[in-house]
């Protein structure tokens, strides 16, 4: 199993970050690779959108993920979206986004803590 270190995952998100503005977001390290010692299974990456702008172009924002960082990607679910770098997994985080079920998890899994939680982030990034 390829794995992370904050280090990759700190480089990675530069990468990113010199070409998310152009579609209409910012980007941001978070899980395990930002607050945990050690290597990670995988990277967790969240979009947020620029508040200037209504809606972030996640198209246009993977196709150029695709171009200038070599990022591979997967199955879209909305609001996660799946893809791999050198080999190693990510999972995109939009939170402004509908979408699917997180495949291998439902909302049963989820306490009344963690929904209150995602749904005062995504209202403060709404209104940010």
């Amino acid at each position: 199993m390829t794995v992370w270190t904050q280090a990759e995952a700190t480089e990675l998100c530069r990468a990113i970050e010199a070409v998310c503005p152009a579609y209409g977001c910012h980007v941001a390290l978070t899980g395990g690779l930002l607050y945990k010692d050690g290597l990670r299974k995988d990277a967790d990456i969240l979009f947020y959108r620029i508040r200037q702008v209504e809606e972030i172009d996640v198209s246009g924002l993977m196709a150029a993920l695709v171009d200038d960082c070599k990022i591979e990607p997967g199955e879209d679910f909305g609001w996660c979206y799946k893809a791999t770098w050198r080999g190693k997994p990510i999972d995109f985080f939009f939170p402004e986004r509908e979408g699917d079920e997180y495949p291998g998890g439902s909302d049963a899994d989820l306490t009344d803590e963690d929904v209150e939680w995602f749904e005062m982030a995504a209202g403060d990034l709404r209104h940010a």
